[in-house]
C-alpha cells in the first residue's frame, strides 16, 4: 500500500502527449485498460479471465482463480511527428501507464485496485512577427507562446460478484485528483537591450470522487468427449460511469517584466473559481468470443458526450462534441500449457477508431490507428509487448496531423496468496 499512494506522486509529474490537441478540455483521455488489450484495438469490456485483470468493466473479473493474487504493471513510450501545411515536428515521451492488482475472495466474489492516468495536457507553441508603428519606421518585434501540462490522474477500488454462473456484476469507486496549468506570453522587443512583456499563468486544482457499474453475461460450452475443455465461450458486456463532479479551484497569476525599469509587478494573484466541475457521463458495451481456447475476438463501443463541458474561464465549449470510439481485436494462441515454448506465445492485432471530442474550426478530429502485440509467458509471469500505429487530425483548415507510434511494455504476475500453511 505504500508503494501504490507512493507511485501515485510520480503519476502527477509525468506525461505521454506532446500534442497541440491536448491543449482543449482537460486534455488526452487515456485509454484506461491493461496492456495486453493495447495490442487488442483498446478492446476489453467483455473480456473475462483468470489470466488478466479488466480495468474498464468492473463486472469482469469473478473469473479470477481463489488463493492467486494478479498483479499488472505497464508502461509507455510514445513517438509523435507533428505536422502543420509548412512545418514538422518529432516528439517522445515516456511515462508510467499503470498499477493493478486483484484477487478473488470467493469463487464468485473478486476485488482489483488500480492507479493510472486519466488524462494528458502537454503541449507548448509560439509565434512571432514584426510590426511597423503607424505613420512610422519604428519596427518592433512581437511574440506569443502558449504551454500546458499537467493532467489527471484516478486511483479505483472495485468488487464484483458472480450471479447463477452466467452474470456478473460489479462496481467501481474512484478518485479523480490532478492539475492542469496553462501558461500564455505576450511579449514586445523594440532593441535588443528593450522588451516588455505580460505572463499570464492559469492553473487548475481538480479532485473528487466517481463510480462505475458493470454487467457482464457469459456462455461456455464444452467438448462433448472431454467436458473439462471448453469448446467456445460467448460474452456481453457493459459499463455505465457515472457524472463525475469534481471541486475545482481556478488560480491565476498574471505580471509584467520590462527590461527598461528592470522591475517585475505582479498585476493579479487571485482564485478566480473555487466551486465545482462535471466530467460527463459514459457508457460502453463489448462482445468477445473464444474458441477452442485459441481463438479470442473483442469488439468494444463507448461514448462520452462532452458538448457542455469547459474549464471556468475558458470559453472552449463549442470545440467539444461526443467522443466515439470503435475497436476490433483478435488473438491466437497455439496451446496455453504446450511443453513447447513457441505455441505459448500470445499473438494479437487489432484497429481502432476514435470521433473525438474535439471540434476546431469546424472540423471533427479523428483518431485512428492499427495495433498488433505479442505475450511471452515466463513461469508465472507474461511479458507483453503491445504497439499502436496511428494517425489523428489533418493538415488542412489550418489544422495539425499526428502520426504516432506506441510502444506498451507490462508485465502480469500470479502469485500463490491467502494458504494457510500446514507442517506434519
Amino acid at each position: 500500500m505504500i508503494l501504490f499512494l507512493a507511485l501515485s506522486l510520480g503519476v502527477r509529474a509525468q506525461k505521454i502527449t506532446n500534442s497541440p490537441y491536448s491543449r482543449y478540455g482537460i486534455g488526452d483521455i487515456n485509454f484506461n485498460g491493461t496492456g495486453h488489450a493495447v495490442a487488442l484495438g483498446g478492446t476489453s469490456i467483455a473480456e473475462s479471465t483468470p489470466y488478466f485483470l479488466n480495468l474498464v468493466n468492473p463486472a469482469a473479473n469473478t473469473n479470477l482463480q481463489i488463493q492467486r493474487f494478479v498483479f499488472d504493471v505497464g508502461f509507455d513510450v510514445k513517438y509523435t511527428n507533428t505536422e502543420s501545411q509548412t512545418n514538422s515536428q518529432k516528439n517522445s515521451n515516456s511515462t508510467f501507464r499503470y498499477f493493478a492488482g486483484g484477487f478473488a475472495v470467493k469463487p464468485w466474489w473478486s476485488f482489483t485496485f488500480a492507479m493510472m492516468p486519466y488524462s494528458s495536457v502537454g503541449y507548448a507553441m509560439s509565434d512571432s512577427s514584426n510590426v511597423t508603428l503607424e505613420n512610422t519606421s519604428e519596427v518592433y518585434g512581437y511574440s506569443q507562446y502558449y504551454s500546458g501540462k499537467g493532467g489527471l490522474s484516478k486511483i479505483s477500488l472495485s468488487t464484483s460478484f458472480k450471479i447463477l454462473k452466467m452474470f456478473s456484476v460489479g462496481i467501481q469507486g474512484e478518485y479523480l485528483f490532478g492539475d492542469i496549468e496553462r501558461y500564455n506570453y505576450i511579449g514586445v522587443k523594440a532593441t535588443d537591450s528593450y522588451y516588455s512583456g505580460s505572463y499570464y499563468n492559469n492553473n487548475y486544482i481538480i479532485h473528487g470522487f466517481n463510480y462505475d457499474l458493470g454487467f457482464l453475461a457469459e456462455k461456455s460450452f464444452k467438448y462433448k468427449k472431454d467436458s473439462t475443455k471448453n469448446c467456445c465461450k460467448f460474452a456481453a458486456g457493459f459499463y455505465y460511469s457515472n457524472k463525475a463532479k469534481l471541486n475545482t479551484r481556478n488560480e491565476l497569476l498574471l505580471y509584467t517584466n520590462n527590461s527598461l525599469t528592470a522591475t517585475s509587478d505582479t498585476i493579479a494573484a487571485d482564485t478566480l473559481y473555487d466551486g465545482k466541475i462535471e466530467i460527463p457521463q459514459s457508457y460502453g458495451f463489448g462482445i468477445s468470443a473464444e474458441f477452442f481456447d485459441k481463438f479470442l475476438v473483442n469488439a468494444d463501443y463507448k461514448y462520452q458526450n462532452w458538448a457542455n463541458f469547459s474549464l471556468p474561464g475558458q470559453e472552449n465549449s463549442t470545440t467539444l462534441k461526443e467522443n466515439r470510439y470503435y475497436g476490433l481485436g483478435f488473438q491466437f494462441v497455439a496451446a496455453k500449457f504446450s511443453s513447447r515454448y513457441y505455441k505459448t506465445i500470445n499473438y494479437r492485432i487489432g484497429i481502432h477508431r476514435s470521433d473525438t471530442y474535439l471540434s476546431i474550426n469546424g472540423r471533427e478530429i479523428q483518431d485512428k490507428g492499427f495495433t498488433f502485440g505479442l505475450g511471452f509467458p515466463v513461469r508465472s509471469l507474461l511479458l507483453n509487448v503491445s504497439c499502436d500505429f496511428g494517425t489523428r487530425g489533418t493538415t488542412d483548415y489550418n489544422l495539425y496531423k499526428e502520426k504516432y507510434f506506441l510502444i506498451h511494455f507490462n508485465v502480469t504476475a500470479h502469485d500463490v496468496w491467502f494458504v494457510k500453511r500446514k507442517f506434519q
